[in-house]
C-alpha cells in the first residue's frame, strides 16, 4: 500500500469530516438594498476563491471593513460590480467597485493599489501589447485553476504555504502548461499564476465547486489531482492533523462529485 492509500485510510478511520469554518455571528446592521444578491449561483471560475479584505462605503453611507471571497465581476446599472461571499454578513453580496476604498491581501495584509488592476490579468477581453501573455495566462487559469484551488485547500491546511509545497505546485503548473501546448507554455506568466494561487483560500463551498468542475471536464484529471494533493501534504516531511482532516474532506467531496456525475450519465 502506498503512502497516499495509507493517508486516506487513516483519514477515513480517525478524523471527522471538516465543516465550514466557524465565523462570528452576523451583525444586526443591514446593508443597503443595492448590495443584495438574487442570482448568486453564477461564478467566474478564475475569480472563484480569491480572498481579500476591503473597506466599503454602501449607498447609505455606511462604512464597513469586510473579508470577502470573490465570485465574479459584472456590469450593474450603476457601474462595474464584484459579487463575493461576505464573511461579515455570511451571505453573498454585490460591491460597487467605485465604493471600495481600500483592498488588502488577506494572507499578508498588503494593500492592493487597484482592485481592477489586480483582477484584470485574470479576465477576458484583454487588449494591448501584452495581450498574448495575458490571454495565455488566463487560458492556463481557465484550464487548471480548479486543480490549483484543490491543491491550495490541502497546502493551506495549517494556514501557511511551506516552501516545499510551493515548489511542488509550481512544478505541477509548468507540466500542465506544457500539456496545453506551445501557445500557452511559451507565453503564459508563471509568476502571475503562482501569485493568483497564493491568494486562494478555498473553503468547503469553493472546494466543492472546483471538484465538480474538474470532474465534469475529466475524471482522470480529478484522480491525478488527488494523488498530487497527497504529495503536497507530505512535501515538508510532516503530515499534520489539519492536513488529514482536509484530506478526508477532499476524499468525501471527490467521491460525491464522481457519484453525481455517473448518475447523470446513466
Amino acid at each position: 500500500m502506498n503512502i497516499f492509500s495509507k493517508l486516506r485510510e487513516v483519514a477515513a478511520r480517525r478524523v471527522k469530516p471538516l465543516g465550514e469554518a466557524v465565523e462570528p455571528p452576523v451583525r444586526p446592521v443591514s446593508d443597503s438594498n443595492d448590495m443584495l444578491v438574487s442570482d448568486a449561483d453564477e461564478v467566474e471560475p478564475v475569480l472563484d476563491g480569491i480572498r481579500l479584505e476591503i473597506d466599503y462605503v454602501d449607498a447609505a453611507g455606511q462604512r464597513t471593513s469586510r473579508l470577502i471571497t470573490c465570485k465574479r465581476l459584472f456590469d450593474g446599472e450603476d457601474g462595474e460590480r464584484l459579487m463575493a461571499y461576505c464573511h461579515l454578513r455570511r451571505i453573498d453580496r454585490s460591491f460597487l467597485l467605485s465604493r471600495i476604498s481600500k483592498v488588502r491581501e488577506h494572507a499578508t495584509g498588503r494593500e492592493i493599489a487597484s482592485l481592477q488592476g489586480f483582477l484584470e490579468p485574470f479576465l477576458e477581453g484583454t487588449d494591448g501589447a501584452s495581450a498574448v501573455q495575458l490571454n495565455a495566462t488566463r487560458n492556463l487559469l481557465v484550464a487548471t485553476g480548479d486543480e490549483l484551488r484543490i491543491l491550495a485547500f490541502i497546502a493551506y491546511a495549517d494556514a501557511e504555504l511551506q516552501e516545499a509545497e510551493d515548489g511542488l505546485i509550481s512544478l505541477y503548473l509548468r507540466r500542465r502548461a506544457e500539456e496545453l501546448g506551445h501557445d500557452v507554455s511559451a507565453n503564459y506568466d508563471h509568476m502571475r499564476v503562482m501569485e493568483w494561487f497564493r491568494h486562494q483560500a478555498p473553503d468547503i463551498a469553493v472546494l466543492e465547486r472546483s471538484v465538480q468542475r474538474v470532474a465534469r471536464r475529466s475524471e482522470v484529471n480529478l484522480q491525478r489531482i488527488w494523488k498530487v494533493a497527497a504529495r503536497v501534504m507530505e512535501a515538508d516531511g510532516e503530515v499534520t492533523v489539519e492536513e488529514l482532516e482536509r484530506l478526508h474532506e477532499l476524499s468525501s467531496t471527490v467521491d460525491a462529485a464522481v457519484a453525481a456525475l455517473r448518475n447523470e450519465n446513466k
